[in-house]
């Protein structure tokens, strides 16, 4: 039997092979390049994920606080500290000047009583300072005058400021009156307060007190806990009432007396 391979078919036979060869390596170079695009795509997906927790880390953090409770009411107070926000300086201030209003209106001491009365009036709007005004008037049983008189001292303690609403201030504090060196009487209250801001006109003296305008639109105090009654503590003394040396406040016209009877 005759194998001889004529020379065409063995051209032939050799051009196949070397191109069987020729379309594996070609197949093999774009599955190398698919791959790698594949790859490329996938890492820089993966990088634009890292990156985006990245950025809203920041956003999602734990930030520590300390719960205070009152062992005598039970009251709940947040200390927390200050932030770079204008919202949170907003309520620094909102809080500054409602603290002291309370203070001026609710301590009292027969060597700063004209100074406490007159603060409340620029503190006040119209309203509240008649309101004020008359329930400090001498000729009034329940005047501070009357009640506490040349000899008792009254020291106001700021328990906790929240905020009702952004206007509205709810403050929990205690009185303690003092008398002739007696043990001090305590007694829990809660102030609500209705608050604004003004722009108008004030004296210079009173800027320097009232710097931003703020005014107590309306101001209610009540028991937080139960008050002993005491008879000894809140019967009327003989001694001289003390008189404010203001007795009209700013906007005002003068519609009480406040001359000892």
């Amino acid at each position: 039997m005759d194998h001889t391979v004529e020379p065409q078919d063995f051209q032939a036979y050799v051009h196949e092979a070397r191109s069987w060869e020729t379309d594996k390596i070609d197949q093999l170079i774009r599955s190398r390049a698919c791959a790698w695009r594949i790859a490329v795509v996938a890492a820089a997906t993966a990088f634009a994920a890292v990156t985006a927790v990245a950025l809203l880390t920041p956003l999602k953090r734990v930030e520590p606080f300390v719960i205070r409770v009152d062992r005598a009411t039970g009251i709940v107070d947040i200390v927390s500290a200050m932030k770079d926000a204008p919202t949170t300086y907003d309520e620094a201030i909102n809080r500054y000047f409602i603290q002291w209003y309370v203070r001026y209106r609710e301590a009292y001491s027969p060597d700063l009583a004209s100074e406490y009365y007159n603060n409340v009036g620029i503190l006040s709007a119209n309203a509240e300072q008649q309101k004020f005004q008359d329930s400090f008037n001498p000729k009034n049983p329940l005047s501070p005058l009357n009640v506490y008189g040349a000899t008792a001292r009254v020291r106001v303690r700021i328990k906790s400021t929240s905020f009702i609403q952004p206007t509205i201030a709810l403050v929990r504090y205690t009185k303690e009156v003092e008398r002739n060196g007696e043990q001090p009487l305590v007694t829990h209250w809660a102030a609500t307060i209705i608050f604004k801001y003004s722009a108008a006109p004030m004296a210079e003296k009173d800027r320097a007190i009232n710097p931003l305008g703020f005014q107590a639109i309306e101001y209610r105090t009540d028991p937080d806990t139960p008050i002993v009654e005491t008879t000894a503590h809140t019967k009327a003394t003989d001694a001289p009432a003390i008189v404010p040396s203001v007795t009209v406040f700013p906007g005002q016209r003068a519609t009480t007396s406040t001359t000892s009877p």
